[in-house]
């Protein structure tokens, strides 16, 4: 690794002046080199490996990918990965389509101007609490402190064969099950994380949501949970019409009495509320374990501070280019033709012919090495290990996707 301020004697050499006086703002015109450069090969210094902030679930489909995220090289088990744990990367409307059918896919994605991995892997099959496909199929939903119009919902609906809707007028109204079929939920005591589908109608509805809470357990006056409220989806986003996805920790939700995980067979969803809402519709309420996945990927950084923080431009002499000698030059040559525009007089033109001569070769070189240039010669040694989006078809279903809806 170089200090920027090796880069600046590499750089004044080159320049013949003596100094960098007459380049102007020289810590953007790094950035620019080092953009140039990442266009154009994919340096080994700056291939990475980091767990995803968030564990995969079956139960989610959406995950924040690191903020220096350039380019995957692949998604997969942190721990007991096998030889078929390898994710295809497919288009983002062929992974959208089947996303409730298929294994090991993921898609790289424009989200509201920041990217996202989407990611369907079969990890755990989620445990359903209740689908609310029905108003008193499986114990009875009804209102919760002054909620109304509590009924079933067969058009708008996440999955199965509805929802329940309802109106609130105040903050803590919701929709409550206590007699419910009792679920085992042993194996998810403290370690799942709780998903809720709802569902908001428009954008004064919108406007008017604060945070959404789930309560189970035994009963909801004696021995149960619950969650902290959620303020926005489970992939981090906001709230928006339409449908959204919560995701409530079991190990942060706060317990009442003592809960008997065998027995679980009551829950609640409400909402703290700005103004009245009518025709909320929450959907399937499950539990689902997580597994903690790595993510191996190109960074779009070059420098680092001397604490070894990664940054996009270097604004200290201590700040350091991570790459070895053959990226190194590459670079270095990249900034020599950055900075030759900025230079006045004859030794501008020349400047720029010797660095383009040295990127991309001298045809008329007498070594024939020589023809070739330096980034001809790093992609040979050292070829991009980018997975790239390819076009899938078919699928055959891993379980009865009308259960699952996520």
């Amino acid at each position: 690794m170089y200090t920027i301020s090796e880069v600046e004697n590499n750089l004044i050499g080159l320049l013949h002046s003596g100094s960098l006086n007459k380049v102007r703002n020289v810590n953007q015109l790094y950035e620019r080199a080092a953009n140039n450069m990442l266009s154009k090969i994919k340096p080994l210094e700056t291939m990475r490996l980091a767990t995803l902030a968030s564990t995969v679930h079956d139960a989610q489909f959406n995950y924040a990918l690191p903020t220096d995220y350039r380019s995957l090289i692949g998604i997969y088990p942190q721990a007991g990965r096998t030889t078929s744990d390898k994710a295809q990367r497919i288009l983002a409307d062929q992974f959208d389509r089947a996303k409730s059918v298929d294994d090991r896919k993921i898609s790289i994605e424009g989200q509201n101007g920041s990217k996202i991995v989407r990611i369907d892997w079969q990890v755990k099959t989620p445990k359903t609490l209740n689908t609310l496909n029905s108003l008193a199929g499986n114990g009875t939903w009804s209102a919760e402190a002054t909620a109304s119009n509590v009924a079933l919902d067969t058009v708008y609906k996440y999955s199965g064969a509805g929802s329940i809707k309802f109106d609130v007028a105040a903050t803590d109204d919701g929709i409550k099950n206590t007699d419910m079929g009792a679920v085992d939920l042993t194996s998810e005591d403290e370690v799942a994380d709780v998903y809720v589908p709802f569902f908001i109608k428009d954008a004064t509805d919108l406007a008017n949501v604060t945070s959404v809470e789930v309560t189970w357990g035994n009963d909801l006056t004696t021995n149960y949970w619950t969650g902290v409220a959620q303020t926005a989806q489970a992939d981090g986003t906001a709230f928006r019409v339409g449908w959204n996805l919560i995701k409530v920790p079991w190990n942060t939700a706060t317990e009442t009495g003592t809960v008997d995980p065998t027995l679980v067979d009551s829950a609640k969803v409400t909402f703290t509320i700005g103004g009245a809402i009518t025709q909320l519709r929450v959907d399937n309420i499950v539990f689902s374990i997580g597994y903690p996945f790595d993510i191996k990927y190109y960074g779009k950084y070059l420098f680092q501070t001397a604490a070894g923080v990664w940054i996009s431009q270097p604004t200290a002499s201590t700040d350091v280019v991570v790459l070895d000698n053959d990226a190194f030059n590459i670079f270095l040559y990249e900034c020599l033709d950055e900075a030759a525009h900025q230079v006045e007089g004859e030794d501008s033109n020349f400047d720029m012919r010797q660095a383009s001569k040295k990127l991309w070769g001298d045809p008329q070189a007498i070594d024939p090495l020589g023809r070739n240039g330096l980034y001809a010669k790093y992609r040979t040694e050292h070829p991009a290990q980018n997975v790239k989006a390819t076009a899938h078809y078919g699928g055959k279903p891993r379980y009865n996707n009308s259960l699952r809806g996520y």
